[in-house]
């Protein structure tokens, strides 16, 4: 057998092994109630400023004057 050949051998029988790990994966899929349709991303909701309470910014890039004399 010669080295090309060799290297097939291997090629093929990884080939294998992934198609069983992917059956076992998608089994375990189906019994989570996966059907294997792509997953939607939900929307994030957006944080609120924790010193003003408003959407949009962050406590850095507030509006609001700080309390804190600089």
């Amino acid at each position: 057998m010669t080295t090309i050949e060799q290297a097939e051998q291997l090629r093929q029988e990884a080939i294998v092994l992934l198609l069983h790990e992917r059956q076992a994966i998608d089994e375990k899929l189906q019994q989570l109630g996966h059907n294997g349709e792509p997953i939607e991303n939900k929307e994030r909701k957006q944080k609120a400023c924790r010193r003003c309470g408003q959407a949009g910014h962050t406590i850095r890039t507030c509006p609001t004057p700080s309390d804190k004399p600089e």
